[in-house]
């Protein structure tokens, strides 16, 4: 075999098969290799991610799911590769690093991206919901090389999906990494139409919090989920208010642990809980212990507004 033709197998192990785009191996190759040379130039790491694409594919077949890669690889390709190196990752992500730039340049350009897409469009003859959701990280102050941004854009990315898809999400140094534990647990439709706030947290060691709902996110009257993690401190003790979490410690166990005929390890307790904003409020705690295969001993919690939904009469 000669050297053209060496050079030619590697450059068809760089390359993506369907879109002609560097594939992860080529594109991690050529982002940390930029970085060697130009390692005091300011370069911002995206990620994106075609929103809902598992179910259009089950929905559409490989053909429909297939023109979508070929599309978004073409759409991300236009915008992004006048300075960018433009990667596909895995199945419907895809990694751009926009090279010597600034934040409010890929904030400039991510709006005008997010602003030209449709909610749908044609695709093999049907209408498809066809969006990306996206996260960023600035290198070099979020990371200092591929993989160290990769797991910031990943929380930032989803961070962008629960705050409804079709938008980005920039990291920030002490980003919560709030939503991957949220895609476990598979609560979310169930949440949505619940009167009040829902979440479940460890019941043992620091009792850090495994989901939220977005009511949980009003009701603190914090801007969104991740915000609302970092105001708790992300635990159960930081959703009671300090004054009264002694209080509620003893009530729960005492109802869990000191109550013969609680065969269903339900507990109720009232306390007051402190807001974002420093009012306070008084809820309603229904919690149900539960020892689950994967996560141990865990409670979920029915959070109520009492002024909301309690009516005096």
């Amino acid at each position: 075999m000669g050297y053209d033709e060496k050079d030619e197998f590697y450059l068809l192990a760089e390359e993506d098969a369907i879109t002609g785009l560097l594939n992860r191996r080529g594109g991690e190759e050529e982002i940390n290799d930029y970085i060697a040379e130009h390692p005091d130039e300011k370069c911002a790491f995206i990620i994106f991610e075609c929103d809902k694409f598992k179910k259009v594919k089950d929905t559409f077949g490989h053909r429909v799911s297939d023109k979508i890669i070929t599309e978004s690889a073409d759409e991300i390709s236009r915008f992004f590769l006048d300075k960018g190196i433009v990667a596909r990752m895995d199945s419907d992500e895809f990694v751009v690093f926009y090279i010597n730039t600034s934040i409010e340049e890929v904030k400039k350009k991510l709006d005008s991206f997010i602003d030209e897409q449709k909610p749908a469009r044609m695709i093999n003859g049907k209408m498809i919901p066809f969006t990306f959701s996206a996260g960023v990280a600035m290198y070099p102050e979020h990371g200092k090389n591929f993989e160290e941004l990769l797991d910031k854009v990943d929380i930032a990315l989803y961070d962008a999906k629960y705050r409804g898809r079709s938008r980005y999400t920039i990291y920030r140094n002490g980003f919560v990494n709030a939503h991957q534990n949220q895609l476990m647990f598979g609560l979310e439709e169930f949440s949505k139409s619940l009167p009040g706030g829902f979440f479940v947290y460890e019941a043992v060691g620091d009792e850090k919090i495994l989901y939220a709902n977005d009511s949980m996110v009003d009701l603190f009257k914090c801007d969104d989920m991740n915000d609302f993690r970092n105001f708790v401190g992300n635990s159960f003790k930081g959703i009671v208010h300090p004054d009264e979490y002694e209080r509620v410690l003893k009530t729960i166990n005492e109802q869990q642990f000191a109550t013969k005929d609680n065969n269903k390890n339900l507990d109720y307790i009232r306390y007051k809980i402190k807001c974002k904003d420093g009012t306070e409020r008084l809820v309603d705690d229904f919690g149900h212990l539960v020892n689950d295969p994967t996560y141990g001993m865990i409670y979920y919690v029915f959070l109520l507004d009492v002024d909301e939904h309690i009516v005096n009469r």
